[in-house]
């Protein structure tokens, strides 16, 4: 429900990656449905140009149709939304296996990602089932301070769950935007891309979700 916490770089960095590492059985990898009217995630994948990659817009009203459509095309789909707690985040949240909460070490983010949280729930009680719910530390500092510790901690004592791995702030994060190449293109050793591996690890174990090794891609 918040804002500037990185939504649209997470997504970006997961989709590129998770399509680099999975074996498709369906015409793409990776679907994602961009539901923000910023459509900054469309723009940028449209850029970085992955052949193993559909990417769609959406809203609240033509968001279900959309998700029919991609999870007819895809083996995965990722949902990006816009910062705040609307019609379309409940219906994603429905028909999600995942919702993953990127916040950054901030008493606002806390608040925020509990919000979104209960948005969530309120899904799961329509749909009568349990949807997972992790939190992702986004914009970390690369040293380690002691304002992440306590948000993990705030975390903890409003019952949710933090994925260990967060995405540490760098650069390369940034020239990605212009550049339309994910950290594994701009430097396959860099610690960016060690970093986007380990959370695709953290996240694929939570879902079940089949990987191989990070795999070299044609120019």
């Amino acid at each position: 429900t918040k804002g500037g916490v990185g939504k649209t770089t997470l997504a970006f960095v997961l989709a590129t990656a998770i399509a680099n590492r999975i074996s498709g059985q369906s015409d793409y990898r990776v679907a994602c449905v961009d539901a923000d009217p910023n459509t900054t995630l469309d723009l940028a994948l449209r850029k970085a140009a992955f052949p193993e990659i559909i990417s769609m817009t959406s809203d609240a009203e033509a968001l279900l149709p959309s998700l029919r459509e991609a999870q007819s095309l895809a083996d995965l789909v990722l949902i990006d939304l816009e910062g705040s707690a609307n019609q379309a985040m409940l219906y994603a949240a429905g028909k999600s296996d995942l919702v993953i909460i990127p916040a950054q070490p901030s008493a606002f983010d806390v608040r925020e990602a509990r919000r979104t949280a209960g948005v969530v729930q309120q899904a799961a009680d329509l749909v009568d089932r349990e949807i997972p719910v992790r939190i992702v530390l986004t914009r970390t500092p690369v040293l380690r301070q002691r304002v992440a510790d306590h948000a993990r901690d705030q975390f903890s004592k409003a019952s949710l769950t933090i994925l260990d791995v967060e995405l540490v702030q760098r650069t390369v994060f940034q020239t990605m935007t212009y550049t339309g190449q994910p950290p594994f293109l701009a430097d396959a050793k860099s610690n960016a891309t060690a970093n986007v591996d380990a959370l695709v690890d953290a996240i694929a174990a939570v879902v079940g979700l089949p990987l191989h090794a990070r795999r070299s891609r044609a120019a």
